[in-house]
């Protein structure tokens, strides 16, 4: 993740996502963040759908398809953060391949099964109560990231992914901070 005001010489391998985060939350720099991005780059494959709730600047959804991503949808509650998700997707030729929108979910567009991953790096306040509308979004054999949540949540936020039908199946832990795959 580099700052739209610094200039970066990517190498070969590297996949570059230029970010000005504007007001928005979503700098690449917190640790949830940084456990959501290494998460995709393991689970997102050509051709494969993300739905990214929370979006803020869109560095997940950005990530999403320059890793191959076959289409990606953001929902955002801030209508400020939707603009820079927009701009952001724009500036990394990515805008084709990401639709970003406000809101959250239950949306209208969001169908059951709809999505191969689902990623919600918000709070596990909101996590929780959302967890019987996220894990539906994802189809048979798919992902469900939570992150945005303090160590001291995690369970309660296991015990609400659970109750909606997961089956958990990874936790990354860095200092405080956890990122649950169901």
């Amino acid at each position: 993740v580099c700052p739209s005001w610094r200039s970066y010489e990517p190498t070969e391998t590297d996949i570059v996502v230029t970010l000005d985060p504007g007001l928005a939350f979503g700098t690449g720099h917190h640790p949830t963040t940084r456990m959501c991005l290494e998460l995709l780059e393991g689970l997102v494959e050509p051709g494969k759908s993300v739905l990214d709730v929370g979006c803020g600047s869109g560095i997940l959804s950005i990530a999403a398809a320059k890793l191959g991503a076959g289409g990606v949808f953001g929902l955002e509650v801030d209508s400020v953060a939707v603009g820079v998700a927009k701009r952001n997707a724009l500036e990394n030729s990515v805008s084709h391949g990401i639709r970003i929108a406000q809101g959250s979910l239950p949306h209208s567009e969001v169908a059951a099964g709809g999505y191969h991953i689902a990623v919600a790096n918000i709070s596990a306040k909101v996590i929780s109560e959302m967890a019987g509308d996220l894990v539906p979004t994802v189809s048979e054999g798919g992902y469900v990231i939570a992150s945005g949540l303090m160590l001291e949540n995690r369970s309660r936020v296991e015990r609400a992914l659970e109750s909606a039908g997961a089956s958990p199946e990874r936790v990354m832990i860095e200092g405080d901070w956890a990122t649950i795959v169901v």
